[in-house]
């Protein structure tokens, strides 16, 4: 096959982060008057979500500190839906894996499954609820802001999300998760609704990051206000958010994917896929994809592998299929547990994706090659994308041209992005 140059570049993007976290919640706790809603001896259950976010031991820390000035009692409850295997124990691991244990946070972590119903929606859908939450003084909502990768709405990931689905606990996730696109785009917010007249909800902390997955910023919100704490920080999280250098790519080539890379293991909003009208989002036109390997973060869940045109025999053979169909089955997205093309080697799966992208004879491929779809900055592109993109004071190059090439076992060998 002819040799393909490929140019190593870095992206910049907006990278102002928060230093002093406790004292910006501090701040923002005291915007709400955080004095009048937390009361002596109250029990305060405070809401650690599953997915990795910047700074969040230092975030919870610092909302106990706040709750206990106030003299108030807190706790922290697990609100992750179905995930750790939808076991009280599976999440209690996950959250010692961020550093949250009752040690080092000097608070109880009370984790249960067991949920009580609060009422029905309009249709008559039932909303369950976190039992130990209910039962307790008042809840802290605390959540990131993030786009979804499932579907596009005024609200996606945040303090909505965080009471319907992290607090709804298995039971509670996988009716809305049954529900398909149209549970998560619009039952969501329909059960969060019901859940703030009935359940002790006192305040939320909306977190936004950055294009770096740092905290950017940090918003307190009464009950009252989570409607426009999520819709106003999810625009500004789109306003932020990192994109490829260009829309028409013939091949990426993604080094690694993962559920700590995203929930899809890819980024669907960075590479597509994202069910429901996407217009505003402006996603990338991809003729073929391929996938190299998983991280051993996933411990070989590989949902969103369908995504993939092409993988490797390494990614295929580290496939857990009973935690990544269970993940498809609670989700219901089924094509995206599906198994792509596998090829022995990463240099078979390349020339066998750049004879399917249908250019005319001559014309040179459309090439980018990302270590994940986390990150951004780093990344190799082929000639035609330079010359596009080359004048963009944001994008720059940091070494000479390479040719796409191979170790022994056919593995791709770059100097720099694949490490």
């Amino acid at each position: 096959m002819k040799k393909i140059k490929m140019r190593k570049i870095t992206q910049s993007f907006n990278n102002e982060f928060i230093d002093d976290i406790p004292a910006e919640i501090r701040k923002e706790f005291e915007k709400i008057n955080f004095d009048k809603i937390i009361k002596p001896g109250m029990k305060i259950c405070i809401t650690v979500g599953s997915r990795g976010i910047d700074n969040i031991k230092s975030i919870i820390k610092s909302v106990i500190q706040e709750v206990k000035k106030r003299k108030g009692v807190p706790f922290i409850t697990p609100s992750m839906g179905s995930h750790g295997g939808a076991y009280a124990e599976g999440q209690l691991a996950i959250l010692a894996k961020y550093g949250i244990t009752e040690k080092e946070m000097g608070v109880p972590i009370e984790a249960t499954m067991d949920v009580i119903k609060l009422g029905e929606i309009e249709n008559g859908l039932p909303v369950y609820f976190d039992k130990i939450a209910y039962e307790s003084d008042g809840i802290i909502a605390v959540n990131r802001v993030k786009v979804h990768t499932g579907f596009k709405s005024e609200i996606e990931s945040g303090l909505h999300k965080i009471l319907a689905v992290g607090l709804g606990n298995h039971k509670g996730a996988k009716l809305v998760h049954s529900l398909g696109v149209d549970g998560l785009r619009n039952y969501i917010v329909e059960f969060a609704k019901v859940i703030l007249k009935k359940a002790p909800v006192v305040c939320g902390l909306a977190i936004l990051e950055n294009a770096y997955d740092k905290t950017f910023k940090l918003k307190a919100a009464r009950p009252e206000s989570f409607w426009e704490v999520d819709t106003e920080l999810l625009q500004e999280c789109k306003n932020l958010f990192p994109s490829l250098p260009v829309k028409d790519i013939d091949l990426l080539i993604i080094k690694e994917m993962g559920k700590n890379i995203s929930g899809t293991g890819i980024d669907t909003n960075i590479i597509g896929g994202i069910m429901g009208p996407v217009e505003e989002f402006n996603l990338p036109q991809i003729k073929k994809i391929m996938v190299l390997d998983l991280t051993p973060e996933t411990q070989g869940n590989a949902m969103g592998i369908g995504i993939a045109d092409l993988i490797t025999e390494k990614l295929f053979n580290k496939i857990n299929y009973k935690s990544t169909y269970a993940n498809a089955i609670t989700s219901t997205f089924f094509e995206r547990a599906r198994i792509p093309m596998v090829f022995k080697t990463e240099k078979e799966g390349i020339e066998a994706a750049l004879e399917a992208i249908w250019n005319l004879p001559g014309e040179k491929p459309r090439i980018i090659i990302m270590k994940n779809t986390l990150d951004l900055e780093n990344l190799y592109v082929s000639e035609v994308i330079w010359d596009e993109i080359k004048e963009n004071i944001e994008i720059k190059s940091e070494n000479d041209w390479e040719n796409i090439k191979y170790d022994q076992e056919g593995n791709l060998v770059m100097k720099y992005i694949l490490n």
